[in-house]
């Protein structure tokens, strides 16, 4: 960040406003770094592991059980004990409590993750083949458990700020090699 920070000031010194000084041209780099900020912490899926949510046990299962079941692999570690695997609460980052609302678990650090939806204790994990599928599961939901127009559209713009990062980081994964594109 700090090298960033200074690229920026030392590029700006290259190029400066007529009749203005060293003053404004960092002033103006400065303001545009923030604006970039600002805009990724708002959509960042980049979670920290302290921002993990604490979920119940019941839950936790089911969601090594999808992971098991629909991935094929196997969380068990050594001794029987099973592998960590964080959820994280999308509208709220700083909520810790596990209540209604949207919800991100990863298995891996090379897995972009899956949503699932708490009601009332009952969890719906979001399918992650495709946009269609992920909204033909959220579609679904709403048809199923009645929730208010607000929240329907604060869980709307959560699971499109998802779609979203997950199309970047897929394309970031075939520009590497990594993943190859399906057409």
């Amino acid at each position: 960040m700090l090298n960033a920070v200074k690229h920026l000031y030392r590029s700006s010194n290259q190029f400066r406003l007529q009749g203005s000084g060293r003053g404004a041209s960092l002033l103006f780099c400065l303001s545009l770094l923030m604006l970039n900020i600002a805009e990724v912490k708002a959509q960042c899926f980049d979670f920290a592991a302290n921002e993990a949510v604490r979920i119940p046990a019941p839950v936790e299962l089911q969601i090594r059980h999808y992971i098991e079941s629909h991935d094929g692999i196997n969380l068990k570690i050594f001794a029987g004990q099973y592998q960590y695997v964080p959820v994280f609460n999308v509208i709220n980052h700083s909520r810790r409590q596990f209540t209604d609302g949207v919800y991100l678990f990863t298995w891996g650090s090379h897995d972009s993750g899956r949503l699932f939806i708490n009601r009332k204790g009952k969890i719906v994990i979001l399918r992650n083949g495709s946009v269609a599928d992920i909204m033909t599961d959220y579609t679904s939901f709403l048809k199923q458990h009645q929730l208010p127009e607000a929240t329907q559209v604060r869980y709307l713009s959560a699971v499109a700020a998802f779609v979203q990062f997950r199309y970047k980081d897929q394309q970031m994964l075939i520009k590497s090699g990594a993943l190859m594109e399906l057409k």
